[in-house]
């Protein structure tokens, strides 16, 4: 949450108060679901690794970067309450820890979408066993990409004590004479790079998917293509609040909104959606590996030899025998887009 640094003479108590409620409790809610959602996926997919096809890959590198993320929420939960005590060092690697998969979990997103893309429209699978390295290269380039966007974030954030909320806070602080450009060039250059461009590849990459399920007659379109449109709704959702209020906040860097009132809205909003956007590391494991009856088979598989819930292991293992080879949204390495849904 910003707070206006040096750029206006406004209070934020109230906000402070709000902060020190909701945040804690909202956090820590994210941070529990966050870790088994996505922990259970990474579990589940790594047991089965010798038959993980592309996309698969991508999602355990989605289900690391979302669990990553999570786990720095505590910190910024104690933050909240108490302000940062945990030192100058810690706030550098927390902060560049929580960039570094926010930025990861959405450019692995535009992957699967581009894996899928491939392979349903055009019929190719482009990580196939005989080049499988492939893909770890195409997550490796998304981390050190992810890594280089976040250098000024560990140059530039430090602790410093904010009287205007009367409390120790860790955020960035670039070089006095050039703050405002910093944080106007960095928040244009965030919803460039990490909401718009995205956006406009996963809409470009499902629509196209979409067009090629209802001209064929192999897939049960439906469900298909009620999965395509949950995932762009989940991530429209979740990330297009925030980007509208980010840019909103602009305008209070840029000395073009400077009543208290709006600032302080603003800065209001901007806890509540950021939090959205945190959300969507929950929704994920739901989304990419949940609803797949590949991963769905594969988990109960696991379950069944550590010999939990037998009830529900012989209940799954019944509907699967009186069902034909059911579809997944992660699972096939057939380009023929049979098995894909």
């Amino acid at each position: 949450m910003s707070y206006g640094g040096e750029f206006d003479i406004c209070l934020h108590e109230e906000n402070k108060i709000f902060d020190q409620i909701f945040l804690p409790i909202f956090y820590s809610i994210l941070f529990i679901f966050g870790m088994l959602g996505n922990g259970l996926v990474m579990l589940v997919m790594l047991t089965n690794r010798q038959k993980m096809q592309s996309t698969d890959v991508f999602i355990v590198h989605l289900a690391l970067a979302d669990m990553l993320l999570v786990s720095t929420l505590p910190f910024w939960a104690a933050q909240a309450t108490y302000g940062w005590v945990f030192g100058k060092g810690l706030c550098k690697i927390v902060a560049s820890v929580f960039k570094i998969n926010f930025y990861a979990g959405t450019f692995l997103l535009v992957c699967i979408s581009i894996d899928r893309y491939l392979s349903i429209v055009y019929a190719v699978q482009v990580y196939n066993k005989n080049k499988k390295n492939h893909v770890h290269w195409s997550c490796l380039v998304v981390w050190c990409l992810c890594i280089i966007m976040c250098i000024p974030d560990a140059i530039y954030y430090s602790v410093s004590f904010e009287s205007r909320i009367n409390m120790t806070i860790c955020e960035p602080f670039y070089p006095e004479n050039h703050s405002k450009s910093w944080k106007v060039a960095t928040t244009f250059l965030f919803q460039i790079l990490v909401f718009l461009l995205p956006l406009i590849g996963m809409l470009f990459c499902y629509t196209h998917i979409i067009i090629r399920l209802l001209r064929s007659q192999k897939f049960k379109k439906e469900r298909a293509i009620r999965l395509i449109i949950a995932v762009v709704v989940a991530f429209f959702l979740c990330w297009t609040p925030y980007n509208i209020v980010a840019f909103l906040d602009m305008f209070t860097l840029l000395d073009i909104i400077k009543d208290c009132t709006s600032t302080n809205n603003i800065d209001f909003a901007l806890s509540i959606t950021s939090c959205i956007c945190y959300l969507h590391c929950c929704l994920n494991p739901i989304l990419y590996a949940f609803i797949g009856a590949k991963f769905k088979n594969n988990m109960f598989n696991l379950i069944s030899k550590t010999r939990l819930c037998p009830r529900i292991v012989a209940k799954h293992l019944m509907r699967r025998q009186a069902t034909t080879k059911s579809s997944t949204w992660s699972s096939s390495g057939d380009t023929t887009m049979s098995g894909i849904y």
